[in-house]
């Protein structure tokens, strides 16, 4: 995509956090939206705020089925979906003793899962109009394992791995996929943690950074590059090396 006027874009997590900022920053850029999530009430006040060119298709990202019908819901409408936007994700901090198997099967269904479900659904569908775009949200909190912050880690280094896939199988294709990777946002997730976080942005400044790299041809967007510059060197450090560093700050 060149710009987003006239784009049809579909949202998946655009009830809160940076996915409803994006919606609104992509929707000033001129785009059609389609916003979905589980809280069809806050999609709503979405729609009454920007009042045209949105439409609300409340699902639960972690029923396939639910999935593949709002999938069909295009294709019966005569909708070609320009790009789908993955920005579903649950957090609950604590270190792994602490948590309830409930809270580790519901972050993996949403965080990963979900994405699973909507590759298959889209991507058929995308593969057939010749075009598309793919976005799924990771975090750098994938990049290395950090303590207090599983399963949600473990969910978003699936979710790089699996946008790479994902790239690397649509190569030969005309479908553009992306991986997103947020550093600290001020969101309801982050506002669950007790530490001080480093370099944290605004949620308008991270969708403003994904909007613009959308447009770009580099598979990864992330942000701010003050900070996740570092974690990419940690990523990249040898595990001696990451570990007794990483012993240090705790």
């Amino acid at each position: 995509m060149q710009d987003y006027q006239h784009k049809t874009i579909w949202i998946i997590g655009a009830s809160s956090g940076i996915g409803y900022h994006l919606a609104k920053e992509l929707h000033s850029r001129g785009a059609r939206l389609i916003v979905s999530a589980r809280t069809e009430t806050r999609l709503t006040e979405l729609q009454n705020e920007l009042n045209h060119n949105i439409s609300v298709l409340p699902i639960d990202a972690a029923n396939s089925q639910a999935v593949e019908n709002a999938a069909q819901w295009f294709v019966e409408n005569g909708i070609v979906i320009d790009s789908v936007i993955f920005m579903a994700a649950v957090y609950t901090p604590g270190r792994l003793d602490e948590l309830s198997i409930e809270d580790i099967d519901q972050q993996f269904r949403i965080n990963l899962n979900a994405a699973f479900y909507v590759i298959h659904a889209v991507l058929p569908i995308m593969k057939q109009q010749h075009n598309g775009q793919i976005a799924l949200c990771a975090s750098v909190a994938g990049y290395r394992g950090l303590p207090a912050g599983q399963p949600y880690s473990a969910s978003k280094a699936a979710m790089i791995n699996l946008a790479e896939s994902l790239k690397l199988e649509c190569s030969n294709t005309d479908i553009d996929v992306k991986l997103i990777s947020p550093g600290f946002v001020r969101t309801p997730m982050t506002d669950k943690n007790e530490f001080k976080m480093p370099m944290i942005i605004e949620p308008q400044e991270a969708a403003k950074a994904i909007a613009d790299g959308l447009l770009k041809s580099q598979f990864e967007i992330h942000f701010p590059k003050r900070f996740t510059l570092i974690m990419k060197m940690l990523r990249i450090l040898p595990n001696a090396c990451f570990f007794w560093l990483t012993k240090r700050w705790l």
